[in-house]
C-alpha cells in the first residue's frame, strides 16, 4: 500500500495506541511503547498523531561547549504542521525544557504536540494553546544551565524506545507509541481490519452474547464476519450458537 503522508496521519488518528499495540505485536510492540511518559494535557482530545521532530539533550559541563546557537529554538523554529517533537531530557529531570512561549511558537507553527522524556512546565497555558503534551515530569524551573540542547533531527530515545526523525507518534490515554516510518502503510491496513473485527466482536457483546461466544472471534464465525464487511449485518443470535459450539 502506497500512502502520502496526510492519508497515513487522517487513517493513524482513528486508532488507539492499544489498537496500534496489537498491530505491532508481531515487530516487538513491547520495544515501540514509551515507559513512563505520561499525557499532561486533557483527556478527551483526539490522539496525538504526527511524525517525529527529535532534539537530545545533554548534562552541561563547564569545559563543554554547546553547539553554536540554540538548537531548541531552531528545531521549534523549523517544525512543520503536523510534526511531533519529540525530546530526550532525561539527563535532567528536575528542570523543564519546554515551556508556554515554545509551545506558542510550535502551536503556531502548526505542531500537533510534545512528547519529553524529562519535564514540562505551564501546562495550562500549553493545553489552552490546543497542544498535546506528554512527559515523564512536570518541573516549574526553566533548564537555565544544568542541560543543552546537543543533537536535532538524530536518532535519539524517548521513554526508553528509539526514535528516529520522521517515525510516526500516536499517543493518547494508554501512552505513547511509535512506528517505524517504514511499517506506518502496514500498521494502517492491518489497523483498519482490526478495526472492524473488533467493531463486529464489540456488536455481538453487546447484543448479549458471551466472549466465548463473540471474542476473540471464534474461527466459526469467519464466514458470518465476510458477511458483515460487505453488507454491515451481524449475525443472528441462532446463527452465533449455531455455529460456536
Amino acid at each position: 500500500m502506497s500512502l502520502d503522508a496526510r492519508s497515513i496521519r487522517e487513517r493513524l488518528a482513528q486508532y488507539s495506541v492499544s489498537l496500534v499495540a496489537d498491530v505491532l505485536k508481531e515487530h516487538g510492540s513491547d520495544r515501540l511503547v514509551m515507559r513512563g511518559i505520561v499525557r499532561r494535557t486533557p483527556a478527551g482530545a483526539a490522539p496525538l498523531v504526527g511524525q517525529a521532530r527529535t532534539l537530545r539533550f545533554v548534562p552541561a559541563r563547564c569545559d563543554f561547549k554547546a553547539p553554536a546557537g540554540n538548537l531548541r529554538m531552531r528545531l521549534i523554529d523549523d517544525v512543520r504542521s503536523g510534526e511531533v517533537l519529540v525530546f530526550d531530557a532525561s539527563c535532567n529531570p528536575a528542570s523543564s525544557a519546554f515551556g508556554d512561549m515554545v509551545a506558542a511558537r510550535a502551536a503556531t507553527a502548526g505542531a500537533t504536540g510534545i512528547v519529553i522524556d524529562g519535564a514540562l512546565r505551564d501546562v495550562d497555558a500549553i493545553a489552552a494553546l490546543g497542544l498535546s503534551a506528554y512527559s515523564s515530569n512536570i518541573a516549574p524551573a526553566p533548564n537555565a544551565a544544568p542541560s543543552v540542547p546537543q543533537e536535532a533531527d538524530a536518532p535519539i530515545q524517548c521513554g526508553g524506545v528509539l526514535v528516529l526523525p520522521g517515525d510516526w507518534i500516536v499517543a493518547d490515554g494508554d501512552g505513547v507509541i511509535v512506528i517505524p516510518a517504514s511499517l506506518a502503510a502496514d500498521v494502517v491496513e492491518k489497523g483498519d481490519a482490526l478495526t472492524r473485527k473488533e467493531e463486529f466482536c464489540r456488536g455481538l457483546i453487546e447484543r448479549g452474547h458471551t466472549l466465548a461466544e463473540a471474542f476473540p472471534m471464534p474461527a466459526g464465525l469467519a464466514p458470518h464476519f465476510a458477511t458483515y464487511l460487505e453488507t454491515g449485518r451481524l449475525p443472528t443470535a441462532d446463527e452465533v450458537r449455531g455455529t460456536v459450539r
